[in-house]
């Protein structure tokens, strides 16, 4: 029983010290990271519609945000991932950008 307790301390106590490393790691990169996402321009829906294009290792990370929400995402010239449905006018959002983009959508709903 003792022996128990210990073991799930010390695997407590090491997930925390490596959530706390992860998190200094994601705050000194975040400042860098910035530096790999662009914003893609697309012509319509531009008050409600943002696109980013995140370099991640030697891909391309496409994201697609409606009214400030993530809605679907995907790797640059491959699958747009939706995971939910929102609303009529988010599904114009994703189907125009998967378009623009030539992403075949994948609805994951």
């Amino acid at each position: 029983m003792g022996m128990h307790s210990c073991n799930q301390h010390n695997y407590n106590t090491n997930t925390m010290n490596y959530l706390d490393r992860a998190d200094e790691m994601y705050e000194e990169r975040r400042d860098e990271a910035w530096m790999n996402i662009n914003i893609i321009q697309l012509d319509k829906y531009k008050a409600n519609l943002t696109v980013t294009r995140e370099r991640l290792g030697n891909d391309y990370h496409i994201n697609v945000f409606s009214y400030e929400t993530l809605v679907a995402t995907g790797l640059e010239g491959g699958k747009l991932m939706q995971s939910q449905w929102h609303s009529t006018t988010t599904q114009k959002h994703v189907n125009y950008v998967a378009r623009e983009l030539n992403m075949e959508l994948v609805k994951l709903y």
